[in-house]
């Protein structure tokens, strides 16, 4: 048997979800279709990572940003972030995430 060709959007997206099983990319392609991410540059564009939850994207993300005031602020004001609190009332505006094989995978809304 043959295995199916994939095109260079289902590639990328093997690659992101660490894959080669079709239905899996095809079931990622679908759920990213919802979304409005139909091709590679809108993929590429958009992702923001693979992480175990919305807390650890939202550290991430802000300590990559806002590196010199993250460091600024006492250790106990960095450990009394709520990061997860973060997600919802703020950055879940901005991004969306996919939960695909126990895993989230964060997507930028403004690609």
């Amino acid at each position: 048997m043959i295995a199916p060709t994939l095109s260079r959007y289902e590639e990328a997206i093997s690659k992101v979800i660490d894959s080669e099983s079709v239905t899996d990319i095809e079931q990622f392609m679908e759920e990213l279709t919802s979304y409005g991410i139909t091709d590679i540059e809108q993929l590429e564009d958009a992702y923001a990572g693979c992480y175990r939850d919305e807390a650890t994207f939202c550290e991430d993300l802000m300590s990559d940003t806002y590196s010199s005031e993250m460091d600024a602020l006492p250790t106990w004001v960095q450990y009394a972030i709520d990061w997860e609190l973060v997600w919802h009332q703020t950055l879940k505006y901005d991004f969306f995430s996919v939960y695909f094989d126990s895993e989230y995978y964060f997507f930028n809304q403004n690609f």
